[in-house]
């Protein structure tokens, strides 16, 4: 998985199992909070955040 199908995949998990709660789903899934909170972010408002490196970068070498 990327960046974004985690991040949306991430917020799912934790609105089903942990209430919405990022220190929760950080403790259960041992995944990043910030990225959970991100993803939750984005789940609610609908703007989907992308990387500088993946939305600048050209040519993978």
């Amino acid at each position: 998985m990327n960046g974004v199908e985690r991040r949306g995949f991430q917020p799912e998990m934790t609105l089903k199992y942990c209430q919405g709660r990022a220190r929760l789903a950080q403790t259960v899934f041992g995944s990043g909070r910030e990225n959970i909170e991100l993803g939750l972010a984005q789940k609610r408002t609908g703007i989907i955040c992308v990387g500088l490196q993946s939305a600048f970068s050209t040519a993978k070498r």
